[in-house]
């Protein structure tokens, strides 16, 4: 077999995925929801990658999952699990240090290469309840032949609730986030009319909010939190003046579905 060459963007999904298989067999599915761009990228072929992975848990208390987590990190077979993709370490995080409290845990982690490059990765887990409907699903195997990986079943949230937590992020965050745009914008054509419907559910005020933010991120902001996160193929694509500002119209478009359906 071949050598392959992984980017970072790929090593940090390689590490995703194996912790969600690792996760998945120490926590029942009805337990936990994948969510944010993990999600997207996993199942709904979203073009970015993600730098940290966020999931939802109910039923698990602080301790019992921080012992969980700490446990995962530190086992020998999980850490050598990453050999063969080039990642020769894995440092977990400085639990005194690290963010432990009852609505939001945060685990940061590094991937250490063989090139001695630290990449830097972020667990967050939140208990603030489930935010719609959690499906569990097999990987797609077009992610998974990319890494030559083994089926994977997760627990995760569908395209509906993919698309009211964008727009939620979109109207609440203190600070707009360029992703949360180009997110709602591949996740646009994976909603029908029904689904559309089901998103009634959300406040007008959050739906107006969301679509007035839009126009507010600049295209500097986007090139680097989002265009730096795609594949070096579609960073010529996606990179330019004229394709953010048809991402942000076309995100902006569907919003305003939503306001006329209300």
């Amino acid at each position: 077999m071949e050598n392959v060459i992984y980017s970072h963007l790929q090593l940090r999904e390689v590490f995703h995925i194996e912790f969600l298989r690792a996760f998945g067999r120490k926590l029942k599915a009805e337990k936990y929801a994948v969510k944010g761009g993990v999600n997207l990228r996993l199942f709904f072929k979203s073009l970015r990658y993600s730098q940290d992975i966020d999931l939802d848990v109910a039923g698990i208390g602080m301790g019992e999952l921080k012992e969980l987590i700490m446990k995962l990190l530190q086992a020998q077979t999980f850490r050598e699990s990453f050999y063969c993709f080039g990642i020769k370490d894995i440092i977990p995080p400085d639990i005194k240090a690290a963010k432990q409290a009852q609505a939001t845990q945060r685990f940061k982690v590094h991937l250490i290469t063989t090139a001695d490059e630290d990449l830097f990765t972020k667990i967050e887990f939140s208990r603030r309840g489930f935010f719609g409907k959690v499906i569990v699903e097999s990987v797609p195997a077009v992610i998974l032949r990319n890494y030559r990986l083994s089926p994977l079943i997760v627990a995760h949230y569908d395209a509906q609730s993919a698309v009211m937590q964008k727009i939620n992020a979109l109207a609440s965050r203190a600070a707009i986030q360029a992703r949360d745009i180009f997110d709602l914008y591949i996740l646009l054509s994976q909603v029908d009319d029904n689904a559309l419907k089901g998103l009634k559910q959300l406040s007008p005020a959050v739906v107006s909010g969301a679509y007035e933010r839009i126009f507010e991120v600049d295209f500097a902001v986007f090139k680097d939190t989002v265009v730096s996160y795609l594949p070096d193929e579609d960073c010529k694509i996606y990179g330019t003046v004229s394709c953010w500002e048809e991402i942000k119209l076309k995100a902006a478009n569907f919003i305003e579905e939503l306001i006329k359906i209300k």
